[in-house]
């Protein structure tokens, strides 16, 4: 019996270029996907993909550096610790945590929030918090309303759970003010 070997899937991943907005924790997700994919597996190969997706003042550092320093690349993990090094602003690691521990909904819609609240978690990568502080996070910041309360009804283990309870809340609210036309 022949086994199908699995073919490799080319994706297009956009060039991290470092300019402002550029989420660098989303371009190396997004690598390692278009790597696996691509069935692509040795250290040589995985770090010559990813310096062929950087761009820009990126591109210039990455090569500038393998010009004077040959080899300086040798894996991919020590590759993006020296991106994480080179271009994320100092004190990263310290201010993402404070910045997702200050989230609120405010004004904005709940989409809005639970994106955002995403967004942080997900830049959280090097020093994630216990899901627990992230659910508790993401409670207080909600603001008074139908999904807040629901939330504190019931328990919620996950952020992904209390998200999908607060938007499934807002959703059956809305449905119950909105007239019904015969």
């Amino acid at each position: 019996i022949k086994t199908a070997q699995p073919k490799p899937l080319r994706l297009k991943v956009n060039p991290y270029e470092g300019k402002e907005g550029e989420n660098l924790h989303f371009w190396v997700r997004e690598v390692e996907l278009a790597m696996d994919a691509a069935l692509i597996s040795t250290e040589r190969l995985r770090v010559a993909f990813a310096l062929s997706n950087l761009g820009g003042r990126v591109n210039t550092w990455a090569y500038t550096r393998e010009a004077t320093t040959p080899g300086c690349f040798t894996t991919w993990a020590q590759l993006c610790q020296q991106l994480r090094a080179a271009f994320l602003p100092a004190n990263y690691e310290c201010r993402q945590p404070s910045r997702f521990l200050a989230c609120k909904q405010g004004k904005r819609e709940l989409h809005e929030y639970i994106q955002e609240m995403r967004v942080l978690a997900a830049s959280l990568v090097g020093n994630p918090l216990p899901e627990h502080i992230k659910v508790t996070v993401f409670m207080d910041g909600l603001k008074v309303g139908p999904s807040r309360t629901q939330l504190f009804r019931v328990h919620a283990n996950t952020m992904e759970k209390a998200n999908q309870i607060a938007l499934q809340k807002e959703f059956s609210h809305r449905q119950a003010r909105t007239p019904t036309s015969v």
